[in-house]
């Protein structure tokens, strides 16, 4: 299931399936809806993930000037770095993750569990288990 991830909504337990091109953006509220579930973002932050929608890697100097017009450095780089820490805890739940490329920039995509990884790879699956069960 690559486009999309299950996941229990808080509110009715029911399972939804969310795509990213399923977002909802309001770029005058700086939120975004996801399901039924309206996150609300600050200015900055709402800078920040509005390049990643399209489900592609951005850099970060490119993240740099859209969210801070600023050409990045040490200092935007950590100031990017919380930003982003908070973007994560307010989409926790939702079924989205913004994964950082290392050495390159983030990307906005579906979360996935252990579990659906070690489903994906089959032998390490095996050696996992018996790990687990030793």
């Amino acid at each position: 299931m690559p486009a999309s991830c299950r996941f229990l909504a808080p509110l009715g337990l029911e399972e939804q399936v969310v795509r990213i091109s399923d977002i909802q953006w309001n770029n005058e509220q700086h939120t975004i809806k996801v399901g039924r579930i309206t996150i609300a973002l600050t200015p900055t932050e709402y800078r920040l993930l509005s390049p990643l929608r399209q489900g592609i890697p951005v850099t970060y100097a490119e993240l740099a000037m859209k969210a801070y017009n600023y050409t990045v450095d040490e200092k935007v780089r950590i100031m990017m770095d919380k930003h982003i820490d908070r973007i994560r805890g307010k989409l926790r739940g939702t079924g989205i993750y913004v994964y950082c490329v290392l050495n390159y920039g983030y990307l906005l995509l579906l979360e996935t569990t252990p579990e659906e990884v070690l489903r994906d790879l089959p032998a390490k699956r095996s050696s996992t288990s018996r790990v687990a069960s030793m």
